[in-house]
């Protein structure tokens, strides 16, 4: 915790420092430009005002301007400077603008799903060579910087080559496309999408093949991750600009997306593949980085309603920023506030009964009223039928004879309509970044996030759970309501109780320091030290206490027996209340970090520089629980799991054969090697290699390829959970299916092993000059995991005893020789399974230019043609491709995104279409899926309009959307064995959803 505070000082500290200066200086102040050239003044005002300008330098070589003199913010200095030559200027991010012909639009339109591999949208499919003018001292942080290379000779003109950092290496490139394909989702694309979360944007995404919702079936407390083409949960590490984050405490082995609050996100960078020679482990099915607002200027606002049928939310949030010569400073504060979907609220999931759309009865004997069933086989006294309904409306103390009336049948009743869909959340969050130059060489930086997340998952009311056959309570022949003079079962519902309620509520905090450089002209450095840690209160009202409930029926006092014979209350208030509690435990999770590097060419060929970096991470993973109330455990039982690891990484990018006519354009051919050693003190060592090749063949094609090994650590909890041993029954295979009681034993395994794995990919891109402004990529890809971290049954344990000798013990002698009886099977967690997954992945985008706008028609689609796996033994492998599986382990054969944006002056539309394709459904042979979603969005700067030039509110904006506009709902599907009604990991409950949002900024 001491390393918490010192970061956080510290990062407090650096705020301070850049508040310090003179703020008012990044919004407006003297500038003295003369008339000149344009391409010199564009120079002097970037330099001037920390912020970048990119443009082709044919376009503005000859033009000169008239000089920007006066008090000015940077907006109102550019259009000074360019006023009067035919030129406007496009944003392509926060603090990076494009220079284009008035007349032509060459910003890059992000439809809705559009992704692109290139953080710099604007160089795509221009021909001419770019010129960026920007002073930035350095900066690189990881996963998001832009950094100034140097200059190079060129016939033409010079060139500035401008590289990037993104997710997959630490080595920036020019922005051109690479050998590993980097999907990025601007911060366009996600507003356009129309989703309220993190996750619910990620799961819209066609290589996210299954999805994780904030239910509380999937997961355990409503908790939320990222599945990239179906992989199990867990294997896609999570990255916060660039960095890992902490296992969350009521997750099982990954962070819980729902503390990151949507407006703080930047985009998302994703890359599809095995990545642990970078970043270490969980990176099995690939990374998503999620990169974070920063270094902005002035005071932005926005609030957004949105509803569905029964369902509202708002948004809202504040950013304000300033940037000057020596740093920059930014806070944004965001609320969000939704209401809870209820099962009764949507026609599918009201009532369990699926018969009308083809599924079975799933509704449940436990009903208000109840039903009483004979235990001993026989016929109830007096009734002629071994169960009988309790009558609709009865009051009172019951008699036979009215339980003769439904003798032989049964109340049946819905259960699902009790329960959240969604839950109720409250969501705020703050995020704070600065950044100071220290030096000519040196800069300082810190991040300080923090959010607190409330959930409110709610379920029936407390149950007594009964059908024929079984009973989990009975009534005293001595309870002064049973009229049958003897034992009886009973499955009823404490429905005066109200629903069961789960209350979470999470704290979630990161603070980040760091100082990053150059040394020697051109080796950049960077170290940071990082403590990222949520704290969890879970509490559960009107959990059931299953020894007051037997008591009560068991009590021969009227006042103080239940009564299950009636409908509605079954007793007092007070005497209901009292066979409840709340059940409460916390967890909390941290890890504590530390990472440094260096980077530069290490040797000159006579194709350029072999670039290098070199660096080590240090991480310390802490995991606490305490269950405070349980009757389950003792109360205040407490665990404290942690562990230390360390590693050392490197990568290089080896020229082989340079571009010479034009570097831009990227090397002719090229390899990137990259190795990591992890060292993990409960478990032992890992070390992941990856390889990388590119070719360009001519210049608007490249050829790509990569391989890389990757590996998923064993959690805390899989290797720490404390040993339960209870005696329990299992068959022996080898001792004539006889029954045997042995011990058995569930908990940690201190001898896992991580799980391992390899990805390949192969592919192209191609973005040709002949029609510049249409790209297409194709991307082969196949990732193999091995040795999985599961629990297996003690049965299959036993079934398979040649696999798992050690776990399953036989006494050492006994008469008649071996095989003796087992004496005690450990049914803790094992390694053991594998999986196949292969596909495609397609993108294709394009730009029309009109005089009626620009128009960028894009479609990105995953394809997985091959997912097998074999997770159980003794089970064959099986195909999962289109196949529904019961384990959660599954792609659709097709998933895409089809997508089509408009931009004329200050308007702006989407459309876009995202299909699901057909997939066998659970335990069935129907198939579901084979359906589109329609999602649309219409965004106008009424700022623009309205309000004159220069004055604060021109950047002020409505837009209006909606998700899924012509309210497509699930079909019924056999999830979870039918009990829940349709698929949650491939549709959305909600239906139509519309929203408008407001904004300004000042």
């Amino acid at each position: 915790m001491r390393l918490s505070v010192a970061i956080a000082a510290v990062s407090l500290c650096l705020l301070g420092l850049s508040m310090a200066d003179d703020v008012r200086a990044a919004i407006r102040k003297p500038t003295d430009i003369p008339a000149q050239a344009l391409t010199s003044a564009l120079e002097q005002l970037a330099k001037d005002r920390n912020f970048q300008v990119v443009y082709v330098s044919e376009d503005i070589g000859n033009v000169h301007t008239t000089g920007a003199v006066g008090e000015f913010t940077p907006e109102e200095a550019l259009k000074k400077l360019l006023s009067g030559t035919g030129l406007t200027y496009r944003y392509l991010d926060e603090k990076t603008v494009t220079i284009v012909a008035a007349a032509a639009t060459r910003a890059q339109v992000e439809g809705q799903g559009g992704a692109t591999s290139n953080a710099q949208e604007g160089k795509k499919g221009s021909s001419g060579n770019f010129r960026v003018a920007r002073v930035d001292q350095g900066k690189a942080a990881s996963g998001s910087s832009v950094e100034k290379q140097n200059e190079q000779a060129s016939k033409k003109k010079p060139i500035v080559l401008e590289e990037i950092v993104i997710t997959g290496s630490r080595i920036p490139r020019a922005g051109r496309e690479g050998a590993q394909e980097v999907k990025i989702y601007t911060r366009e694309s996600i507003e356009q999408s129309g989703q309220a979360t993190v996750t619910d944007f990620l799961n819209t995404l066609p290589e996210v093949s299954v999805s994780l919702t904030e239910n509380g079936i999937q997961t355990p407390s409503s908790g939320t991750t990222v599945r990239l083409h179906g992989l199990p949960i867990g294997t896609t590490l999570v990255l916060l600009n660039g960095r890992r984050v902490e296992t969350s405490g009521t997750a099982d082995g990954y962070f819980d997306l729902n503390n990151l609050p949507l407006a703080a996100v930047e985009r998302v960078e994703v890359v599809s593949e095995g990545s642990s020679a970078v970043y270490g482990s969980d990176a099995l099915a690939g990374v998503v980085n999620i990169i974070l607002k920063n270094n902005f200027d002035g005071v932005e606002f926005n609030t957004k309603y949105g509803s569905a049928s029964a369902l509202d939310e708002w948004h809202t949030s504040i950013a304000a920023g300033a940037r000057w010569n020596r740093g920059s400073v930014s806070l944004i504060a965001s609320f969000q506030s939704r209401e809870e979907l209820r099962g009764s609220e949507r026609p599918l999931t009201a009532n369990n009964d699926y018969r009308p759309y083809g599924g079975f009865d799933f509704r449940a004997n436990y009903c208000n009223p109840g039903n009483v069933f004979s235990t001993n086989g026989n016929n109830l006294p007096g009734v002629g039928a071994p169960f009988a309904a309790v009558p609709a409306g009865f009051v009172g103390t019951p008699t036979q004879q009215e339980f003769a009336a439904t003798a032989g049948r049964l109340n049946s009743c819905s259960y699902g309509g009790y329960n959240s869909l969604i839950p109720a959340t409250r969501r705020a969050g703050v995020l704070a970044q600065g950044s100071y130059n220290a030096g000519s060489s040196v800069e300082l930086f810190t991040e300080l996030m923090f959010s607190h997340v409330e959930e409110f998952q709610k379920s029936s009311p407390p149950l007594l759970f009964g059908l024929p056959g079984f009973q989990s309570f009975t009534v005293a022949a001595s309870n002064p309501y049973n009229p049958f003079g003897e034992v009886v079962g009973i499955a009823d519902l404490l429905t005066s109780l109200g629903r069961q309620t789960t209350d979470l509520d999470t704290e979630f905090f990161r603070a980040l320091a760091g100082a990053r450089g150059n040394v020697f002209d051109n080796w950049h450095w960077e170290v940071a030290a990082w403590d990222s840690w949520d704290r969890s209160n879970v509490a559960t009202s009107n959990f059931g206490n299953s020894l007051a409930i037997q008591a009560a029926l068991n009590s021969t006092s009227p006042a103080a027996a239940l009564n299950p014979f009636v409908a509605g209350a079954q007793g007092s208030p007070q005497l209901l209340q009292s066979l409840v509690f709340d059940l409460r435990s916390r967890a909390s999770a941290q890890t504590l970090a530390a990472n440094g590097f260096v980077r530069g060419p290490i040797a000159q060929l006579p194709s350029g520089a072999i670039e290098a970096v070199v660096g080590s991470e240090y991480d310390r993973d802490k995991l606490y629980t305490d269950t405070i109330n349980s009757p389950f455990q003792p109360p205040n039982t407490q665990t404290d799991f942690h562990r230390n690891s360390y590693a050392f990484f490197g990568e290089a990018k080896i020229p082989i054969l340079a571009n010479h006519s034009n570097p831009e354009a990227g090397d002719t051919l090229a390899t990137t090697i990259a190795g990591r050693y992890d060292r993990y003190s409960d478990f032992g060592s890992k070390t992941t290699p990856q390889f990388a090749a590119e070719w360009r063949p001519v210049e608007s094609l490249l050829v790509r390829g990569t391989y890389g090994r990757a590996f998923r650590a064993p959690n805390l909890v899989r290797i720490n959970a404390p040993v339960v041993t209870f005696t329990g029954q299992v068959i022996d295979p080898l001792r004539g299916g006889q029954a045997e009681t042995p011990i058995l034993t569930i908990g940690g395994n201190r001898s896992l092993q991580p799980e391992t794995g390899h990805s390949h990919t192969v592919g192209f891109v191609y973005a040709g000059r002949a029609v510049p402004d249409l790209q297409l990529s194709i991307t082969h890809w196949r990732v193999d995991e091995a040795n999985s971290i599961q629990q297996i049954s003690p049965q299959i344990l036993v079934n398979n005893e040649q696999l798992f000798p050690a776990n399953v013990i036989r006494a050492s002698n006994c008469l008649g020789g071996p095989p003796c009886p087992i004496t005690q099977v450990n049914a803790t967690y094992v390694n053991f399974g594998e999986l196949d997954v292969r596909g495609l992945d397609y993108q294709l985008r394009y730009r029309i230019s009109a005089g009626s706008g620009d128009l960028s028609p894009s479609l990105t689609a995953t394809q997985t043609y091959h997912y097998s796996a074999a997770l159980q033994p003794g089970v064959a492998l099986t195909d999962r491709v289109s196949k529904a599986n019961d384990d959660g382990n599954f792609a659709p054969r097709w998933k895409a995104i089809a997508a089509l944006g408009w931009k004329v002056g200050p308007y702006a539309a989407s459309l876009a279409g995202r299909y699901l394709g057909h997939y066998q459904d659970y335990n069935s042979t129907n198939d579901i899926g084979n359906f589109w979603f329609y999602d649309a969005n219409f965004r106008c700067a009424i700022g623009q309009i309205f309000v004159p030039t220069g004055a604060y509110a021109k950047d002020a904006y409505v837009e209006v959307g909606g998700v899924n506009i012509f309210n497509r709902l699930p079909r019924y599907s056999n999830y979870l064995f039918g009990s829940v009604g349709y698929d949650p990991t491939e549709t959305d409950i909600r239906g139509r959803f519309l929203y408008v949002q407001l904004g300004v900024k000042l």
